[in-house]
């Protein structure tokens, strides 16, 4: 299979008075996973309607390597779509529901039954075309979805929060199979999910939407440890955000005023600019080796989560959320020193409000 290159310009969508999407502009390699990411109300499934074919937008229009498909059905489109709640066929079996599409195409039996055998192994459902779907479990279901979606060989590959139904261990053991798949066959995938986590382990770029508008977008790693927004940055994540004023400028770095003291760290923000610092807790230290001081804090909360801790500390009137080692050895009540690395704080446009954002 190749990819298709996707090229969403100016669309919008409106119901009455309520505006879904707001003039979004949107390009996606060919080939490339794409997760669209986003609260609910965001716009993100809107954005997934439009894209295969089920919603109209309200203006602008969808490029797939260049034909404006806007206004195709989606059975015109070179994109095919597994939606949430998997939709199989319960009076067919496995092999049936995977091959409807060939059969509405009119792909000769043999090679229709060669396709399905393919696809099937492909997913890791190798010799259960014969089963009924009712005795599959939820992530069996979920990958004859998939195989039926792509053995039509589509361009595109539209997924809708494909994983909200498994658990957790299937969920993340399906982001594995997804990302595989999709570098086996070289589809483009646009993947709609509102989990932060699915979409960092999947995703080639990013998409952030928010109140219908795209917030950022970008590689993971570039969205989550440098957001391009507060929006961004508290919602990739736990961040701890404190409002700030650019008290002095100089050459390389910025001297923040901020309720934990002067922070001088990098940032090309203007003097007597008012900002946002976002620092992520997994960069808080609970010592003073961190490079930059924040004072010392009493420890609040601790939760052991395996991987780390996941630990409060007051300073003053500041709540602030704290990564710990999972081997730190830490008293309740305890006083504690913090610190953080310059290059691992964040300053950002401020638009009110200040402490620890979900």
């Amino acid at each position: 299979m190749r990819g298709a290159h996707v090229r969403v310009e100016g669309v919008s969508k409106r119901y009455g008075e309520q505006v879904a999407l707001h003039e979004v502009d949107l390009e996606i390699d060919a080939g490339s996973y794409v997760v669209v990411l986003g609260p609910s109300g965001s716009g993100k499934t809107t954005l997934l309607s439009i894209l295969g074919g089920f919603t109209p937008p309200t203006t602008g229009r969808v490029l797939v390597d260049g034909r404006d498909v806007t206004f195709d059905p989606p059975a015109r489109r070179p994109t095919t779509t597994v939606f949430q709640d998997y939709a199989l066929f319960p009076h067919m079996n496995v092999a049936r529901n995977v091959g409807f599409g060939l059969a509405m195409r009119r792909v000769p039996r043999d090679e229709r039954r060669r396709r399905v055998e393919a696809m099937l192994a492909l997913v890791g459902l190798e010799g259960a075309g014969d089963r009924d779907v009712a005795t599959l479990s939820g992530g069996q279901r979920q990958r004859v979805a998939l195989a039926r979606a792509l053995v039509v060989e589509p361009p595109v590959l539209l997924l809708d929060e494909p994983l909200g139904a498994l658990d957790l261990k299937l969920r993340r053991q399906m982001q594995d199979e997804l990302a595989r798949i999709q570098r086996t066959i070289g589809t483009t995938f646009v993947h709609v999910t509102h989990d932060q986590e699915e979409a960092m382990a999947l995703a080639d770029a990013v998409v952030v939407l928010n109140g219908g508008r795209i917030e950022d977008r970008g590689p993971p790693e570039r969205v989550y440890l440098q957001p391009g927004s507060r929006f961004a940055a508290g919602f990739m994540g736990d961040s701890n955000v404190l409002e700030g004023v650019v008290a002095e400028r100089t050459q390389d770095a910025a001297v923040v005023e901020t309720p934990l003291g002067r922070l001088r760290v990098p940032a090309a923000a203007r003097a007597g600019e008012r900002v946002a610092v976002a620092i992520r807790p997994e960069h808080l230290r609970l010592d003073d080796a961190g490079g930059l001081s924040l004072g010392r804090g009493q420890l609040r909360e601790r939760h052991f989560y395996g991987t780390y801790q996941r630990c409060r500390v007051s300073i003053g009137e500041l709540d602030l959320l704290v990564f710990a080692p999972p081997t730190a050895r830490l008293a309740p009540d305890a006083d504690v020193a913090l610190s953080v690395d310059p290059a691992d704080v964040v300053v950002l446009p401020s638009d009110g409000g200040a402490g620890t954002t979900p």
